[in-house]
């Protein structure tokens, strides 16, 4: 009844459409048009899509990490991405349980990474059910997002101490804009330099940023803050359209010039800027640490400030 198809670049436009138009948690993480900005040696690619007469009802992004799948290493969410025509009662433990036999058959372990419910445009609790139906674990990590609210100024929803912070940056005359490309480099060198200061890395490489700035330019955003041309703070956003929401992913701030509040200025900013485009949640990503285990609560505090509330990003492993 249904069949598995190994993913091959000749299915990339046909992939593509149905993670974009036609499933119900599909994103642009999930797209060859991301996953390609990866060196082909990168990952040994393992995923796959399954039909149903010609139809695709999943695809399943993964990698073969060392006879394990991992859907996907290379991106935040992997699968399985579901079709909208087939998301209900009756057909999804099906999918699931043929996804599920064709990776058991291959792998000797499996983390499925489904998109976060934040980001779906219809809720995915049928997803979560059937995966733990059939005998997957579930982990979960903390994360949050600010609703935004047609007609209403996010620094409304913002705790005291935020607005105030906010508005000693505003008297300075902050500049909110786009990164030119002229001045990734010197946001990229201040991304090192915070990774660095919490004894890590960022993900991507310069290039890698660069690469993807050009092939998604709707999609990934760099937006930074200056004062009299001198640069202050930046970050790196997702936009998730289908879900209307901007997701924050990096922050690179000169932490030299904390005292003029302009990551203060950044977070609104950014927040103004995603409800003038009609979204309709600003993700700050997970606050936990070693897979969940820990929470970061200074982190999380931080983030509530900015009326920030919480959401899950749940993993399933077998």
């Amino acid at each position: 009844m249904y069949e598995i198809l190994p993913y091959s670049p000749e299915m990339e436009s046909r992939w593509d459409r149905f993670v974009m138009e036609d499933s119900i948690n599909g994103t642009f993480l999930q797209t060859r048009r991301f996953l390609n900005y990866h060196p082909k040696d990168r990952f040994t690619d393992a995923s796959f899509i399954v039909e149903k007469s010609g139809i695709i009802v999943a695809a399943v992004p993964g990698c073969n990490i060392e006879g394990n799948f991992i859907s996907h290493q290379g991106s935040t969410f992997g699968g399985p991405v579901v079709s909208k025509d087939f998301y209900s009662g009756n057909k999804i433990l099906d999918i699931i349980k043929v996804i599920d036999s064709h990776i058991v058959q291959n792998f000797k372990s499996i983390k499925l990474k489904p998109t976060s419910p934040i980001f779906a445009t219809t809720p995915t609790d049928l997803i979560d059910y059937a995966l733990e139906h059939v005998g997957y674990s579930r982990h979960t990590e903390l994360s949050c997002y600010t609703p935004l609210l047609q007609g209403s100024d996010p620094l409304e929803f913002c705790t005291r101490e935020c607005r105030h912070n906010f508005r000693q940056a505003e008297k300075q005359s902050l500049t909110y804009r786009e990164i030119p490309d002229s001045e990734m480099e010197k946001f990229y060198d201040f991304l090192v330099l915070s990774k660095a200061r919490h004894n890590t890395k960022p993900v991507h490489s310069l290039t890698e940023l660069r690469d993807l700035k050009q092939r998604l330019p709707e999609e990934v955003l760099f937006r930074g803050v200056w004062k009299d041309d001198v640069y202050l703070s930046g970050m790196m956003i997702f936009t998730f359209r289908q879900a209307k929401a901007f997701h924050f992913q990096y922050l690179a701030p000169d932490d030299t010039k904390r005292e003029t509040n302009a990551t203060t200025a950044l977070f609104i900013n950014a927040m103004r800027e995603a409800a003038k485009a009609g979204l309709e949640k600003f993700s700050w990503g997970i606050s936990t640490e070693e897979g969940g285990n820990y929470l970061n609560e200074n982190l999380y505090r931080f983030k509530e400030s900015f009326g920030a509330l919480p959401c899950l990003n749940a993993r399933y492993e077998k």
